[in-house]
């Protein structure tokens, strides 16, 4: 079976599966948990290149075993009687991660131990492709977030946005460097709002953005002034939040449970994305609006 036309399927009970048996089983492809990590790790090294990185840990090294999951070959059953008991769906699915991202994996008998001892919920193989892709993507991604650091690490809500976005990606023709795209084009959801995954260039374009110098704005305007600013920027806020959103930069009270240190959103759909933190005596606005998502960071002293 090939991973790519397992990915709507959930992950299974699990047994190990050495080399030798795999070969013999499943030929070249090898086991569905082969192929995560295959995937996983050129997928890894496209994202890098797309962000013109280098990788920061050596090449991972593959494991000298892997997993059979239940359904994957009529002989999964026999091989499990041979090696009782069979890994949970659970711990199957935490393997199957261990083996894509670990760089020094687990020999089998401390896997097994391992595992048994971190059940999780079963999930699908494109769940776990997803998860794992994300992971590597915004570990590539954190010196870069700036500003917005704080947002992307304090809401969690925007991992399970970017997560709903991959999925959606995930085809039976996905190659490393479409997932690659697909997987940073996904995470900085926060700056497009959603909108269709433009080429290869204009996601680069995206990401490299995140690292652009903030523009100084000078002493932060008298409040008609800001409004009047800020209504021509985001022309989605409309009269009367802007009004709201210039009081709130002078030092008004937010919105009970809003923090202006982690960032507070303002505006989020496709083509018009906007962000406001305070940091000690400068207000910033973040935004990202058009087709192209165009990135803008003005910076005002308080005075305050």
């Amino acid at each position: 079976m090939r991973l790519s036309h397992a990915l709507s399927l959930p992950v299974g009970r699990g047994t190990p599966l050495n080399p030798d048996a795999e070969r013999q089983l499943l030929g070249a492809e090898g086991a569905l948990t082969r192929q995560l990590a295959r995937l996983s790790a050129a997928a890894e090294e496209e994202v890098l290149t797309l962000l013109n990185l280098r990788a920061d840990l050596p090449p991972r090294r593959a494991a000298g075993w892997t997993l059979l999951t239940e359904g994957e070959h009529p002989a999964w059953g026999l091989l499990a009687l041979g090696d009782p008991p069979p890994l949970s769906a659970g711990g199957t699915a935490r393997l199957a991660v261990h083996l894509a991202t670990a760089h020094q994996a687990l020999d089998r008998a401390q896997a097994r131990a391992w595992a048994a001892g971190q059940a999780t919920a079963a999930s699908t193989w494109g769940g776990l492709l997803t998860e794992v892709t994300l992971t590597q993507t915004a570990h590539a991604l954190l010196g870069r977030w700036g500003v917005l650091s704080a947002w992307v690490g304090l809401h969690p809500e925007e991992r399970e946005r970017a997560r709903a976005l991959l999925r959606a990606e995930l085809n039976a023709d996905l190659t490393p460097a479409a997932l690659a795209e697909a997987s940073v084009w996904s995470a900085l959801h926060s700056l497009h709002g959603g909108l269709p995954r433009p080429g290869r260039a204009g996601v680069a374009a995206l990401a490299a953005s995140l690292r652009q110098g903030a523009e100084a704005r000078g002493l932060l305007p008298e409040r008609s002034v800001l409004r009047a600013e800020l209504a021509a920027r985001l022309p989605g806020l409309g009269a009367e939040a802007a009004a709201r959103v210039a009081e709130q930069f002078h030092g008004a009270p937010t919105t009970l449970g809003e923090d202006a240190l982690s960032g507070i959103r303002l505006i989020h759909r496709p083509g018009e994305v906007a962000y406001w933190l305070r940091r000690r005596r400068q207000v910033q606005l973040i935004t990202s609006t058009g087709p192209g998502a165009e990135v803008c960071n003005w910076v005002w002293e308080s005075g305050g």
